[in-house]
């Protein structure tokens, strides 16, 4: 595990970074341009660089390459490339996701670590890869209460309300709210997928729809992502396109150029962005700079490589990183001061990291090397107390580690098969009892 700290930079303003953004990022993805605008490569630095930091900013002790001397020109996108002219058509073909993973230890199950004294206190919700419900369990494992839906179809991702009711997402097929005795409450069809986020009396979830998109793909149908949002009675409000915020920004170079590739086989689409999480900003953070305004929505693009935050209004893009930086991010989530912590997947192993959108620095990092790895999936969930809960999503392990790296809390899904795989979990969230009204 490597600990980073964060070098404080002046803050320039949002006009400034908008307007520097694009030669910046442009300038720093000229490195990779060997690799495909998916990351088929890890193009991860020991330490990161910051994507779209403007140029009068000092370099920090954290970067592993020093930048270019404030004299240096920006070169031109015609002079570096673009990575995006690498990718093919078969590497944008929909993902699939692991169901489970053979473990040598697949006799663990439920709570194998628990240190009461380093832990933060709490309960667990989480939901198994292939069941249509989820469970809520002690810092002990013992299940406290369960949720079953009568309806096929198992849950990619739920969230719980106080009072008990369930959210959950069935991919491609619906959305559903559940009380907390599983009676059915209402249920919208649709390809929903990955992630939903509620905000005050609106649910913000992720959905897609194929379309031909010319500038893409003349003949291959685009799996273009949206944002839905909905009332928490599931009724639809307004739709906002991912993939038109990242088209109409300065950043619509990272979109792949295959429109002269062989179209993809029949029947088949081309998932550009992938996105597979979204969180809305409260106002609490809105006074230290333009981009954690009220309403501005948190994303990650896990085929471009790319975590950025929208503007809730108009759909901007306010800010971006990642490239060069990120392989396959999952579960970017804002921190109370302002730092930003993530799932970075990688191709052979994965990290947690700590960034800070203000300097673009990594501020900690949890890399604890071989035997740490999702390839798909995975979350992070920092805890009152400074530890991070982790959910290692394909092998079905949830760790909780402190600030120094130390493990002290570990569960392994009981859900084992007659192949000895463990069950994934999509995500893992630590709630504070007190929190959850429907309890006796």
């Amino acid at each position: 595990m490597t600990l980073h700290n964060v070098v404080d930079h002046p803050i320039p303003n949002v006009l400034m970074r908008a307007q520097w953004a694009r030669y910046t990022l442009v300038a720093v993805l000229g490195i990779g341009m060997g690799a495909s605008a998916i990351g088929l490569m890890d193009l991860r630095e020991p330490e990161t660089k910051p994507a779209v930091a403007p140029p009068s900013e000092a370099p920090s002790k954290a970067q592993a390459t020093p930048e270019p001397p404030k004299n240096t020109p920006i070169p031109q996108r015609q002079l570096v490339g673009n990575r995006s002219q690498n990718v093919t058509i078969q590497q944008l073909q929909a993902l699939g996701y692991v169901d489970g993973t053979y473990d040598p230890d697949n006799h663990l199950a439920d709570v194998v670590l628990n240190d009461p004294e380093k832990t933060s206190p709490g309960y667990n919700f989480y939901s198994s890869r292939g069941q249509n419900g989820a469970q809520l369990i002690d810092m002990q494992g013992r299940v406290l209460y369960r949720w079953r839906a009568n309806q096929k179809g198992a849950w990619q991702h739920c969230e719980l309300l106080p009072n008990g009711d369930v959210i959950a997402i069935v991919k491609e097929q619906r959305l559903s709210r559940y009380d907390k005795d599983s009676n059915l409450i209402w249920s919208v069809r649709g390809r929903f997928h990955h992630d939903l986020s509620i905000s005050g009396d609106e649910i913000f979830v992720l959905a897609r729809v194929g379309r031909m998109i010319d500038y893409i793909h003349p003949q291959s149908p685009t799996l273009v992502d949206v944002i839905q949002v909905r009332s928490l009675d599931g009724e639809l409000k307004r739709e906002i396109s991912v993939l038109d915020a990242i088209h109409d920004s300065a950043y619509g170079f990272l979109l792949p150029e295959i429109a002269h590739q062989k179209p993809a086989k029949k029947g088949r689409q081309l998932d550009v962005l992938h996105t597979n999480h979204v969180e809305v900003f409260d106002a609490r953070l809105a006074y230290r700079d333009p981009i954690y305004a009220e309403g501005n929505i948190l994303i990650s693009m896990r085929n471009i490589n790319a975590i950025a935050i929208l503007d809730g209004n108009s759909a901007e893009v306010v800010w971006i990183w990642g490239p060069t930086n990120l392989t396959f991010q999952h579960h970017p989530t804002l921190l109370d001061d302002g730092h930003i912590l993530l799932f970075d997947n990688g191709m052979t192993r994965s990290r947690i990291i700590e960034i800070d959108p203000l300097s673009h620095r990594i501020a900690w990092e949890y890399s604890p090397g071989s035997g740490f790895f999702s390839k798909t999936q995975g979350s992070s969930q920092r805890l009152a107390n400074g530890n991070t809960l982790i959910t290692e999503s394909n092998r079905g392990y949830v760790l909780e580690v402190t600030p120094k790296g130390e493990t002290v809390w570990k569960f392994a899904n009981p859900v084992v098969n007659r192949k000895k795989e463990r069950e994934a979990i999509w995500r893992t969230t630590r709630v504070d009892p007190q929190t959850l009204t429907f309890l006796d």
